[in-house]
């Protein structure tokens, strides 16, 4: 398996799902949305947890590891293009 920090990485649901996702016809721009919607559950949990249960002395932040890599429209927002006019992503 990639390794990274120099510790594995394993798969994980994700990335059975989204062969899954594939075969039920899904399509492939949605996967990303999908996944963050079926953890919004778990992070919702976290933040509970630790806010409300006082399960630790010092509270942690949950926040999922994310790099934006899209393209900014800068103040004024995104024109928005629908997607049966968006170019087929490429393969890699």
């Amino acid at each position: 398996m990639k390794k990274q920090k120099g510790m594995d990485i394993y798969p994980n649901v994700d990335l059975y799902s989204a062969s899954v996702y594939y075969m039920m016809n899904i399509p492939m721009g949605l996967n990303t949305p999908i996944f963050a919607i079926s953890r919004c559950a778990g992070w919702a949990a976290h933040i509970i947890e630790e806010k409300f249960a006082e399960a630790a002395p010092k509270p942690a932040l949950y926040r999922p590891k994310a790099a934006y890599v899209g393209k900014y429209c800068g103040p004024q927002g995104c024109e928005y293009t629908p997607l049966d006019l968006r170019p087929e992503p490429q393969a890699s």
